[in-house]
């Protein structure tokens, strides 16, 4: 019989906020968290959950539920870490997750660049071991507060630069690769470092943290070398399979253009980099300034411009009831950092042994593909009330890489079907993420309307 088409309702304009809780994608914040004496590097007298209660406070305005969590191992760098610092460990993730939040997770030892304190090899590895077993151990913790795994430990900030002692960068992310859950991805600050271990298996779990985004290039950079090399082309491409972070310098920092920041240039660099995440917390109002993303908030776009830039935009986030609609620089990068993905159609067709093909083509427009999403599943709805789930045996989240189009395609029984359904979920987690599609939502699934005669032609098909 001939296929059935549907095509459900994308969501419009203002309607796109209603995914920016969407898990593990967005803006995020930046704590801290000194294990031993449980204080705030660089924040003395602060409480570590005081602290990160008035970030909170702070950015309140601005959907957040990531936080970089840069956790300093200083006072243990010439012992054990004891079952002290194990637990303080433990309590700030678990104060993340009463909260909402996922952290962005980053060991480091040293804090200034005056190179007076670090740790030795021997005992960066003797902590990656104590680390990995605590990991192991405390699991169920770790898969529902941590998102990613920054490689810090080398250097001031975990950065991999002016380290008191020399270090063996390639054996130090290969023990941080074993430390680190295999459900959990990696990032490492610049390309050369993943090039270290580029023929190891574990490569492919390495993305990126750009910790000097300016928009235009610069020497701080991730990438190997500027726009137009083959470096940066072989770093693009290798960035949309991976898991990436991205911030700005401080506002304070004039290094830069004197510390302007294009927003437009930005929105590349974004798409470039297949950017997940971006700190909130650099550049914007911190430290009782207002900084470049300020400005970004009144900077204002047309879906020609985005595509002129070469980003990923679909045309109903530029429209309000039906009239254009523009966007702020700041909102684009709200709503489109990570996976954005749509149902743009959904078919049905007989097959031979008498159950149906179900097809969807789905869209996304993030910047990212949906990284460790990795189940999607249909759902029908009976009249009897009954449900039942089917797998797309073909999906993959690497088929649907930023600015994408795939379709994929279920085996199932639509016999009395009243309502369908997707879900896509992160297995290691159970989190599912809402389409950009109308219609309810309830229990991690998209259901779609169908008219009468939509559903009267699929049950047909029998």
């Amino acid at each position: 019989m001939e296929t059935v088409l549907l095509h459900p309702s994308l969501l419009e304009g203002t309607e796109f906020e209603i995914l920016r809780q969407n898990p593990d994608r967005g803006w995020r914040l930046e704590t801290y968290l000194t294990l031993g004496s449980n204080t705030v590097m660089f924040k003395p007298g602060e409480t570590p959950l005081g602290f990160l209660d008035a970030q909170r406070e702070l950015y309140r305005n601005t959907p957040v539920s990531l936080v970089q969590l840069y956790v300093y191992l200083t006072e243990y760098c010439k012992k054990p870490l004891d079952e002290k610092a194990f637990e303080q460990l433990a309590a700030y993730l678990d104060a993340l997750r009463k909260r909402g939040l996922r952290a962005v997770l980053r060991f480091a030892y040293e804090f200034e660049t005056d190179r007076k304190t670090g740790p030795t090899s021997h005992r960066i590895y003797s902590h990656l071991e104590q680390i990995q077993q605590w990991f192991s151990e405390n699991e169920g913790l770790v898969r529902e507060t941590v998102a990613v795994v920054q490689a810090g430990i080398i250097g001031v900030w975990g950065e991999w630069h002016t380290a008191r002692f020399m270090h063996n960068q390639k054996k130090v992310l290969l023990k941080i690769c074993d430390a680190v859950p295999a459900f959990l991805p990696i990032q490492v600050r610049m390309q050369m470092f993943k090039d270290r271990i580029r023929k190891s298996p574990q490569a492919k779990r390495i993305g990126y943290h750009d910790d000097f985004l300016v928009g235009a290039y610069h020497k701080w950079n991730t990438p190997a070398d500027a726009p137009g090399t083959e470096n940066f082309r072989l770093f693009e491409e290798e960035a949309k399979y991976t898991y990436n972070d991205g911030e700005m310098p401080w506002g304070r920092d004039k290094t830069h253009r004197d510390g302007f920041i294009d927003g437009y240039e930005m929105m590349t660099a974004c798409t470039q980099r297949s950017l997940s995440t971006l700190s909130l917390v650099h550049n914007y109002i911190e430290e009782n300034g207002q900084y470049n993303a300020v400005r970004w908030q009144k900077e204002m776009l047309s879906a020609v411009r985005v595509r002129e830039l070469g980003c990923p935009c679909t045309a109903a986030y530029f429209t309000e009831n039906g009239a254009a609609l523009e966007r702020s620089v700041f909102d684009y990068l709200t709503d489109h950092l990570g996976y954005q993905i749509a149902v743009r159609e959904i078919a049905a067709a007989q097959t031979e042994n008498g159950r149906q093909t179900v097809t969807v083509k789905i869209s996304n427009n993030g910047f990212a593909l949906p990284y460790g999403f990795t189940k999607l599943q249909l759902h029908i709805f009976r009249k009897d009330g009954s449900e039942q789930s089917y797998p797309f045996t073909d999906y993959a989240p690497e088929k649907l890489l930023g600015g994408k189009t795939a379709s994929f395609s279920a085996i199932c029984d639509c016999r009395n079907m009243e309502k369908i359904g997707l879900s896509l979920q992160k297995e290691s987690t159970g989190a599912t993420i809402r389409f950009a599609n109308r219609g309810e939502h309830q229990n991690g699934i998209q259901i779609f309307s169908l008219t009468v005669a939509h559903a009267s032609e699929i049950n047909t098909v029998i």
